[in-house]
């Protein structure tokens, strides 16, 4: 039959049936649902389609304030009843008005536009997918950030990727590099961002998924009828067995046991259900450890020679602008030595700086030698022991105008070559002149000193030929432009790397809480239920994982409840002589399979107590679904 149509709400009523619609608006943003009630012609109520909610009349998401009205016509009035819509169109049959008033009843569900919204962005960041792609992607920007070297100059980078014929990969350039901020990756807005919306989605399945899970399994669960029992994953029933005994031996083996009357729960390994949250809060404090870290922290290094000192704060520069120095910075790092281990063949073993930390005003408050992997740490700074370096060569050089009066040594700088055309490697070289300058500006003649380690030094003279080699300490003089030289020592410079990083106690107890919390989630979450009833036990049980395990643990248990009735049928064979049933070597052993109770020896003594027992009638349903009772959907959770 046909309908009318409200014009505001697109809801067409008629006779006998009602459609319910959502407006333009309300269908784009989901703000409206109609909770439409069916009715037979008796009036009994078929169908519940939506979800039901306390009766509104007025929807309170639409810009005017109309009521929604069955006959079509939209008001500023009070809203008519749906049940007297008959009235309302009148009628002359009493069949009719009967009829008009069994209509069924729409409630209108306006939830607000942020709960909504909230609801569909908590679902869409909990979805698995959306997670692993988030990870891959953050694997891929950490392995760009760990080829590529991090935080240089602009000339190492403009070496390194040049822009000409030798581009790296064929089109790798340092403007590439640049342009998408890959020389500082790990503190980029993009690689951040990524980073928050992995936590995100973290947190979103750990609220949506995993904390109801856990406080559903923490509830106390006690099954009422043996049909719920035998949904579990194993179920089992034993003849003449007590539910005490069964709950002190469940005991022994660590469960938690319940007992109420004759029902009886039993769990153990709750812990493995936290371990997935734990997993999830360790990953969430090690990227909230890198993002305090990136945007807070300061970098610096810094190259010192022996003996030399410098304020902290002037080697650092900040990560971003939210970077704040902590006190560590207003100290002064002062070198004390700076030594080198040779193994026997000559290579470098070992770099060795003996530091000392000072306050402003001259006070020594801590003092280490490090080394690499062994930095020094003072009140949030930290220094690591990453290059070296010879600062100047320590010589007597007679002859020369630069040797001071009494015959002291004297201190000669050295230049670093590396890079320079036709040097490769670390090399350092200086130049003594033989004579004072010339007037015309010539260049004197003088002697060059070569070096690439702290062992021993090359000596030139002015035509670049070769004189001879020396090592430090030795005291052999060599002849060279009319000048004596004696190479006394190298002089050593420490190469220290400087790091502010307020993230580091958060990373650290992530990756800590990570390794325990992934070993907790491997527990085992094992559960039973039993129920005393008519003279038989129902045993049912289950467990998140290692199954075999649990079924084996559940069969030894059961195999150890003590027989209840072989004691009473001990003490009745004496008073019923013949009528007596004589003990037998096994007690039977009824399980749940097929829909059916079938019987199964159990090991041990007792009594046969009527083999031919199998109570079809009781066995349930095995093959139905569970009832849920670690499900967070079950709706028979109040009723177990």
């Amino acid at each position: 039959m046909s309908g009318k149509l409200c014009q505001r709400h697109h809801v067409r009523s008629g006779p006998t049936e009602l459609k319910a619609r959502r407006c333009f608006f309300h269908g784009v943003l989901g703000l409206t649902r109609y909770v439409h009630k069916p009715f037979t012609s008796t009036g009994k109520q078929t169908d519940v389609v939506g979800l039901q909610r306390r009766q509104r009349g007025v929807s309170r998401q639409c810009g005017c304030q109309a009521k929604l009205a069955v006959a079509g016509q939209c008001s500023s009035g009070t809203a008519p009843d749906l049940r007297d819509t008959g009235k309302q169109q009148g009628g002359s049959s009493n069949s009719q008005q009967s009829q008009q008033q069994q209509q069924p009843s729409i409630k209108l569900l306006s939830p607000s536009l942020a709960k909504i919204l909230y609801k569909r962005a908590l679902k869409s960041l909990a979805s698995l997918p959306l997670a692993i792609g988030e990870l891959f992607l953050l694997a891929g920007l950490s392995a760009i950030g760990t080829i590529i070297e991090q935080n240089k100059s602009v000339q190492f980078y403009q070496d390194a990727y040049p822009s000409g014929a030798n581009k790296v990969l064929g089109f790798l350039t340092y403007h590439w590099i640049f342009a998408l901020q890959w020389d500082h990756i790990y503190t980029a807005p993009y690689f951040l961002g990524l980073m928050a919306l992995l936590g995100a989605s973290l947190a979103a399945c750990t609220s949506t998924r995993q904390l109801p899970m856990v406080r559903v399994a923490r509830r106390w669960r006690f099954a009422q009828t043996p049909e719920r029992i035998y949904n579990q994953g194993s179920a089992e029933v034993l003849p003449d067995a007590d539910v005490k005994d069964l709950g002190r031996l469940l005991s022994q083996r660590g469960y938690q046991v319940f007992r109420q009357g004759p029902s009886l729960y039993a769990f153990k390994g709750l812990a493995g259900r936290l371990g997935p949250i734990g997993v999830h809060a360790s990953m969430l404090a090690i990227m909230a450890g890198v993002a305090i870290g990136g945007l807070g922290g300061f970098k610096g290094s810094v190259m010192v020679p022996q003996g030399g000192d410098f304020l902290v704060a002037q080697a650092l520069a900040p990560n971003s602008p939210a970077g704040s120095l902590p006190a560590g910075a207003k100290q002064v790092l002062h070198v004390n030595s700076f030594n080198v281990d040779y193994r026997p063949d000559g290579s470098v073993q070992q770099f060795k700086s003996d530091l000392s930390v000072f306050d402003l005003d001259g006070r020594e408050k801590q003092k280490k030698t490090i080394s690499v992997n062994q930095p020094i740490r003072f009140d949030g700074v930290t220094a690591y022991q990453t290059d070296w370096s010879i600062a100047a060569v320590t010589l007597h050089a007679q002859g020369s105008p630069l040797q001071p009066e009494g015959d002291q040594p004297f201190n000669l700088p050295m230049a670093s070559l590396e890079g320079q055309p036709g040097v490769s490697g670390q090399a350092w070289a200086t130049y003594i002149p033989a004579e004072r300058a010339p007037a015309d500006g010539s260049k004197p003649r003088g002697a060059s000193i070569f070096a690439r380690d702290f062992q021993t030094v090359v000596i030139y003279d002015s035509q670049g030929k070769f004189v001879g080699v020396r090592r430090p300490g030795s005291g052999l003089p060599i002849q060279v432009e009319g000048m004596s030289l004696v190479v006394d020592d190298l002089v050593g410079s420490t190469g220290l790397e400087l790091k502010v990083d307020p993230g580091v106690p958060y990373v650290y107890a992530g990756f800590a809480g990570l390794m325990i919390t992934t070993l907790v989630s491997y527990l085992s979450h094992s559960q039973i239920w039993a129920l005393q009833e008519e003279g038989l036990l129902h045993i049912g049980g289950r467990t998140n994982r290692a199954t075999l395990a649990f079924a084996g643990e559940l069969s030894k248990v059961l195999d150890q409840v003590p027989d209840q009735g072989a004691g009473k049928q001990a003490s009745g064979q004496g008073q019923q002589g013949s009528n007596s049933v004589p003990a037998a070597t096994s007690a039977p052993l009824y399980v749940a399979a097929d829909n059916n109770l079938v019987q199964k020896a159990k090991p041990g003594a007792g009594a046969n107590r009527n083999p031919d027992y199998v109570p079809n009638d009781t066995a349930g349903n095995m093959n139905g679904s569970s009832i849920g009772f670690a499900s967070v959907d079950d709706e028979t959770q109040n009723q177990t």
